[in-house]
């Protein structure tokens, strides 16, 4: 359990062609609380590069089909303030979805990273957003887990290796195993940190962030995406 009365360590993994608000919803939520809880944040990745928002430029040149989109030069980039080889020890550790999760290659530094920090005792929690899920579940360590992940794409995340092994909740805006949490797709992360943030902190403190947000949040068990991508 985390100590509320010491500095809490979180990281969020970043990697080209993230989902914007699988990262930036969640940390308004975080840059909130830490006005009134002291927090440290790492943006780590797997060098100090910019990192592409929305779209997969590497090395200056963008790839993948997103280049063929109607504005391969509509751009945003995030820079890291770590790597993956010198990331501090964290209480908590984000993981983003996007187009970029189905890039096996680039981000399997970035799975075996989540594979050895799961089994860090000084880890308390592992938050997944949309198919950020996939990364976690490549690592065949979630096996036996109960999670969820984007509706839309929740076929693709139960095909990717180590996925067959998890217990996969169709119905479910975001889901808690232990430590574990994991959300539906992108502004799920946001309800499922207010969510985490009620865990934590109490409801006063999540409502008040809520309202201040002026956010319209989902339940836990509130999914109306299941069924519309034909799920349940």
């Amino acid at each position: 359990m985390v100590n509320i009365t010491a500095p809490l360590r979180i990281g969020y993994l970043l990697y080209p062609s993230f989902t914007a608000l699988d990262v930036f919803g969640p940390l308004t939520v975080l840059n909130l609380v830490s006005m009134d809880y002291n927090m440290t944040l790492s943006l780590i990745a797997k060098d100090m590069d910019p990192i592409s928002v929305d779209r997969s430029i590497i090395d200056g040149k963008t790839v993948g089909t997103l280049g063929n989109w109607a504005s391969p030069n509509f751009t945003e980039y995030v820079l890291p303030t770590h790597t993956l080889d010198n990331a501090p020890e964290l209480d908590v550790i984000f993981v983003p979805g996007g187009l970029g999760a189905r890039d096996f290659n680039y981000t399997q530094p970035y799975v075996d990273w989540l594979a050895s920090r799961i089994e860090d005792p000084e880890l308390d929690y592992m938050m997944t957003v949309c198919t950020g899920t996939s990364l976690l579940a490549r690592t065949g360590k979630i096996a036996g887990k109960n999670a969820t992940t984007n509706k839309a794409s929740f076929n693709w995340v139960k095909s990717v290796p180590g996925a067959d092994k998890v217990n996969w909740i169709a119905k479910a805006r975001w889901v808690v195993d232990g430590g574990i949490w994991t959300s539906s797709g992108v502004s799920a992360g946001t309800d499922m940190t207010l969510g985490w943030i009620e865990h934590i902190y109490g409801r006063n403190q999540s409502e008040s962030i809520r309202n201040l947000m002026e956010w319209n949040s989902l339940n836990q068990t509130d999914d109306p995406f299941a069924e519309y991508y034909g799920l349940v």
